[in-house]
């Protein structure tokens, strides 16, 4: 049998790619690993296996604000179609230490672009009056963002993606690829298990792991680096006083720590409440091997990155209650230009991956340019091949 298209990666921009190109074609297939229940079962990883991630409007520049703007709104419907419930419209608050950076001034050009709306705080005591759970430095500033940003349940999103692509007709595989070959007019697919499958096209969207096994002949420009979180066990009373905290990022730039981000107390799949927090951290791992990021998710890093994390966390949250304080380890991929690399490979090999560390607020939108770019071999209108253009390592200098 061969499929009018496969897509490989079952992850938050694969599943959305596989949910539009299944609305036009019958015959489609996602091939993806489940999640596996013990690190060592695992080749591949995935960092959303998780509960939280932010959803905000407002990026770096129009077209970072327009994925975001066109993937949450599509949220409403993508949860009535599906009949899941991943969305949480409760806000994102933006603060820089300082202005030193000139923020503010940018963030407002985008915003009224898009008629996005904000609330601007000068200082620490403003945003104090704002939420007095949080505690800034006295030259802090601040942007909030009420709904549509909040928070998305990245496992659920993937979960609705696929439950409509399967309405549509799609057939899901429990699987790893591991090459990817050309046979007579096919794409052939061949999985760890030796189980093979044959496409007309392939849509290559597995995430930090495109470069790694066999299913590119050419590597991409990508740092690959770790990521560690925190999840703080807190008691349902805590979760409930912290019940107002909207998303925040938090743009510190301190030799031991940059660019926090932090997610309230919610209840997770074992029925306990956790805060999440994850940063940058200066012993972040860059890998360039499969075997160093297999190592990375099953071992950890040889220096115990929690403590850092919970000081920071004490000084936004001084008077947070923790019952315990888990790590999670995560894994980012950053791209040469910033944006995802969304474009044609070779003959009727597509590729769609390079998130940035901020996939998940926009994977919707991602994944129809990857399909429209699939099924039309065109871009949408409103965005262009450039700002996506994927960079090869021979490219890069």
């Amino acid at each position: 049998m061969i499929y009018e298209s496969i897509i490989i990666g079952r992850g938050l921009i694969g599943s959305a790619a596989a949910k539009y190109i299944s609305q036009s074609q019958k015959n489609v297939a996602l091939i993806g690993p489940d999640e596996a229940t013990a690190l060592e079962q695992q080749i591949v990883f995935a960092s959303h296996y998780d509960r939280a991630r932010i959803q905000r409007i407002v990026g770096k520049d129009s077209v970072e604000t327009l994925l975001n703007f066109l993937s949450a709104r599509q949220h409403t419907e993508l949860e009535k179609e599906s009949n899941i419930n991943y969305y949480v419209a409760d806000g994102c608050l933006l603060v820089t230490p300082d202005d030193s950076d000139n923020y503010s001034s940018q963030y407002k050009e985008e915003a009224k672009k898009f008629d996005v709306d904000y609330q601007i705080f000068n200082d620490a005591s403003q945003l104090k009056s704002f939420n007095a759970h949080f505690h800034f430095p006295d030259s802090a500033k601040g942007i909030y963002e009420p709904a549509p940003s909040g928070h998305i349940n990245p496992r659920l999103l993937i979960k609705a993606q696929s439950e409509v692509f399967k309405k549509n007709g799609g057939e899901i595989f429990n699987n790893t690829v591991k090459e990817i070959t050309y046979q007579n007019d096919a794409i052939k697919i061949n999985c760890v298990d030796d189980e093979t499958f044959y496409a007309k096209k392939v849509l290559l969207a597995p995430g930090s792991f495109v470069n790694f096994l066999n299913l590119l002949k050419n590597k991409l420009f990508l740092k690959v680096k770790s990521e560690t979180t925190i999840w703080v066990k807190v008691n349902e009373q805590e979760a409930q006083r912290l019940s107002s905290l909207p998303g925040l990022l938090y743009k510190i730039n301190e030799p031991e720590i940059q660019d926090i981000y932090l997610i309230r107390p919610l209840r997770y799949p074992d029925g306990n409440f956790y805060l999440k927090m994850g940063a940058n951290l200066p012993n972040d791992i860059y890998f360039t091997s499969l075997q160093e990021i297999q190592e990375w998710f099953k071992n950890g890093h040889k220096k115990d990155n929690r403590p850092v994390l919970e000081k920071a966390l004490k000084s936004i949250l001084p008077y947070l209650l923790i019952e315990e304080i888990h790590e999670k380890r995560c894994i980012v991929c950053y791209t040469k230009h910033g944006k995802p690399y969304i474009g044609p490979i070779e003959k009727g090999l597509y590729v769609a991956a390079g998130g940035n560390g901020y996939a998940a607020m926009s994977s919707d939108a991602l994944g129809k340019i990857a399909a429209t770019l699939l099924l039309e071999n065109r871009f949408p209108a409103e965005f262009s091949a450039k700002d996506f253009e994927p960079v090869f390592e021979t490219e890069a200098v």
